[in-house]
Formats: structure tokens, sequence, C-alpha cells
């Protein structure tokens, strides 16, 4: 995100089959360990906008966990504020759950970008063809790819559409959790309780 001066929600895609990180993440169990934490959400074939919380008090489940875990962190105090205003006042739709959530760790975190939603540019395209109208509709001159990315798209597509291709491939970086052992794949979450604004520059991409 921070590579970019736009982020775009794809929040009219479809929900991905099975599990998937849109509706759950990784965080620590114990300080060698880690857990899911999930949103429950109705099933369906829908877009992501579209999916609506299943009838379960997950917000308050979600922030004893959190409580259980990180309450003896550095930054617990101000960690846990930054996400309380979400959890006390989820709404109804995953999507907006998740954009406010990302929204606030970015803020947090100084980033300066634009956010935009792909519902509010909509098109009949698919695939490449449909994130680089994204990326040409929101002023974007280069779309940076996540990991895996070179395995299937294809460069002469976003160049008909005088966009750049920029594939980023992402690893892990350990970072100091308080005297914890490393584990590596958790949310942003993790670092903020450990290392609150410095958790930026411990997971900066090592290109950028």
């Amino acid at each position: 995100m921070f590579a970019a001066d736009a982020f775009v929600f794809l929040d009219d895609a479809q929900l991905p089959q099975g599990r998937s990180f849109v509706s759950r993440v990784k965080i620590a169990k114990g300080h060698d360990a880690d857990q899911w934490l999930t949103v429950p959400v109705r099933k369906g074939a829908k877009a992501i906008r579209e999916i609506d919380f299943a009838d379960e008090p997950w917000a308050e489940k979600h922030r004893r966990t959190l409580h259980h875990v990180y309450s003896k962190t550095p930054h617990f105090v101000a960690a846990l504020e930054l996400v309380d205003p979400l959890y006390e006042a989820p709404g109804t739709s995953l999507a907006e759950l998740n954009m406010r959530l990302i929204a606030a760790v970015a803020e947090y975190l100084g980033y300066e970008g634009e956010f935009h939603r792909s519902s509010d540019h909509p098109a009949d395209l698919a695939a490449d063809e449909r994130i680089a109208q994204l990326v040409s509709a929101v002023g974007g001159d280069v779309y940076v790819s996540g990991a895996g990315g070179q395995n299937y798209q294809s460069e002469a597509v976003y160049a008909q559409r005088g966009i750049g291709l920029e594939v980023r491939v992402y690893e892990p970086v350990p970072y100091e959790r308080s005297g914890w052992d490393w584990v590596g794949g958790l949310s942003v979450l993790d670092a903020l309780f450990h290392l609150g604004r410095g958790a930026r520059d411990a997971l900066r991409y090592a290109g950028s």
C-alpha cells in the first residue's frame, strides 16, 4: 500500500470460495504460535460489498481475544484504541468493516495516498483488463501487484491502456515482538501491539 499513491478496494469482486483473508486474519496465540481471528459471515456467491455478518456476537469476542493475547505488549492501549471504535460499531457489511479497518491502520501509520472503491468505477471487464481499467480510472500509471502476479498477468494488457505492471514479491520480515518468538504471516495488528507506529518501518518492503 505504501508503495502506491492510490489504493483500490475491490468491493464488487466476488467473495472467494472457501476460506480467505477477506473475512479472517492470523494473530498471536501465546508467545510462539498463531490463531485465526474470523468474522462470521452469511454464505452465498455474492460480491464482497453484499456480504453481511452472521448473527453472532463476534465483535466482543474479538476484543476479548486481543485483550487476552496482547494486554502486556508495549503498545496495547494505543492499538486497542485504534480498533475499539470499529468493534463498538462494526455495522452490518464485511466490506465496510474491512475498508474502515484498513483505512484506520493506514492513517495511524502515516499513509497519505487515496482510497477508492472499484464499485465506483464499474465496467464489464475481468482479470487484467478490469485491473488496468481501475488503475486508469483513479489516475494511475503503474499497477503494483503482489506475489504471484507474474504467473497469470499480462504486461501487454496493461500496456494497451498505458499502464505499467510492477510485481513485488513480499517475504515476512522479522520484527521485535517484545521478547516473544518470531512468528511470520500475522496480521499487521501484531506489529501494532508490539511496535506502535514503528510498525511502518519494521514492515517496509525492501525495495521501497
